[in-house]
């Protein structure tokens, strides 16, 4: 059973949505309700919801920051249901592809539909979608200059996150928080943490603790260490979540991926 809890904002609406599922393992996320317009679309199994969300608030359009099933997996429905999505190509190419998912994210979340017609929503006005890679390469956030509001997707999720996905890319991600922060935002809606207090500083603390990390690891692979080595002297024990999903969220994604972009960054 799918629940919804509107939490208030003044001219931000936050809705969190979560079903038992995701309860179990401590997961929701969030879509966001601004100048008539929905910010991400909820995992495939709230779809249903999320649609019905758009009518009763008569949503103008949707849109998606990225392809990852809890922020596009309401994506099909909308666009089934007429109601304009402004949708990246890159994003949707995702989508439509059906990038497979693990079996733990199909728990968790759903599967996706696949998308279909899309009726695209090329301007909305005061809101702007811009790219912000990192965390994956087709990743966006969505700015309200005239309010200084930054909607983050997963750009932020917490100053110190120790586990990644295998695509994550630490280096761009901090040229990435480092270009938001420069931008001063007052309020900053983070898609599974809420209203984060101190946007910028926490943005730039964020930068600096990967660059901490990545100095770290960059250290320890010249001297020859190993991911595992490397993964328990910096950031200890692996966690419950590469256990669940079998490595594919997981501490030891994030000392690989700072190896694996050192290469690539130099």
């Amino acid at each position: 059973m799918i629940r919804a809890t509107v939490e208030p904002h003044g001219d931000v609406t936050r809705v969190r949505l979560s079903h038992w599922r995701s309860r179990a393992v401590g997961y929701e996320v969030s879509v966001y309700v601004t100048r008539g317009v929905m910010i991400d679309s909820g995992f495939p199994a709230a779809a249903a919801d999320v649609v019905r969300l758009a009518r009763e608030r008569s949503i103008s359009a949707a849109m998606i920051t990225h392809h990852h099933e809890d922020h596009s997996g309401g994506a099909p429905a909308l666009a089934a249901a007429a109601i304009p999505l402004m949708i990246p190509p890159e994003v949707a190419r995702l989508v439509r592809a059906g990038e497979p998912i693990p079996v733990y994210r199909r728990i968790v979340w759903g599967s996706p539909a696949p998308l279909g017609s899309v009726t695209p929503a090329n301007s909305i006005p005061g809101l702007e979608l811009l790219p912000a890679p990192g965390h994956s390469h087709d990743h966006h956030v969505v700015w309200d200059a005239e309010r200084r509001t930054l909607f983050a997707g997963d750009l932020f999720l917490g100053v110190k996150v120790r586990v990644a996905h295998p695509e994550e890319d630490p280096r761009l991600l901090v040229e990435t928080l480092r270009r938001f922060a420069a931008l001063e935002p007052v309020r900053l809606f983070d898609a599974h943490r809420g209203a984060i207090a101190n946007p910028a500083m926490a943005l730039r603390r964020k930068a600096d603790w990967i660059e901490e990390i990545i100095g770290a690891v960059d250290d320890r692979v010249a001297r020859g260490w190993s991911d595992d080595d490397i993964r328990r002297e910096l950031l200890g024990r692996e966690s419950f979540s590469s256990y669940v999903s079998r490595g594919e969220y997981g501490k030891k994604n994030l000392v690989t991926a700072i190896r694996r972009g050192a290469a690539r960054h130099h």
